[in-house]
């Protein structure tokens, strides 16, 4: 059965609500692969030669806001992205903060359908990110070289749910009346 509250049907309702549910977490999985990484490699770190100095120098002298220093740093520095990669991103941060501040005024028009094409630049950025931060971790290792992986395919586990949060909003966008 199909009620109306408020002028929302239940399932309208429910999909506006879940969808928005799964750009958030999506966003937040953006983030787990940009800042914390980063952070990681310099916390209790010097160096005394080569590229890098400080996660002051390097990353946080990019940009004000930590989270714009680190996708500077990773396209400008570490070249894990590109700048229609940060672009990408930059535009599922936007659109994460229209639908978190602004939510009640997008339930009755908000149109998931529409968004189909930024997820899709999204999943392609982050899986840059993920295989780049997997090969980065395991696969410089030389006890994994000999193998055989194919490390252009490899991701690691902040993609893996991401990519079932983005199966999770085609089904939704594919319910849109």
């Amino acid at each position: 059965m199909n009620h109306s509250v408020l002028g929302f049907t239940e399932e309208g309702l429910t999909r506006s609500l879940s969808y928005s549910g799964f750009v958030l977490l999506a966003f937040e999985l953006v983030k787990s692969l940009i800042v914390e990484p980063i952070k990681l490699f310099y916390r209790d770190t010097t160096f005394h030669s080569g590229p890098f100095k400080s996660y002051e120098h390097d990353v946080r002298s990019r940009h004000k806001n930590e989270f714009e220093a680190c996708l500077l740093y990773l396209r400008d520095f570490m070249n894990a992205i590109d700048s229609d990669d940060m672009a990408s991103i930059q535009a599922l941060r936007k659109h994460r903060n229209e639908l978190a501040h602004n939510l009640p005024k997008h339930l009755h028009s908000l149109d998931i359908a529409s968004h189909r094409e930024l997820l899709e630049r999204v999943d392609r950025a982050l899986f840059k990110l993920s295989n780049y931060r997997t090969y980065m971790e395991i696969g410089n290792d030389p006890e994994f070289r000999g193998l055989g992986i194919d490390w252009g395919t490899v991701y690691g586990t902040e993609y893996m749910i991401f990519k079932e949060v983005i199966e999770k909003v085609r089904v939704i966008q594919e319910q849109e009346p």
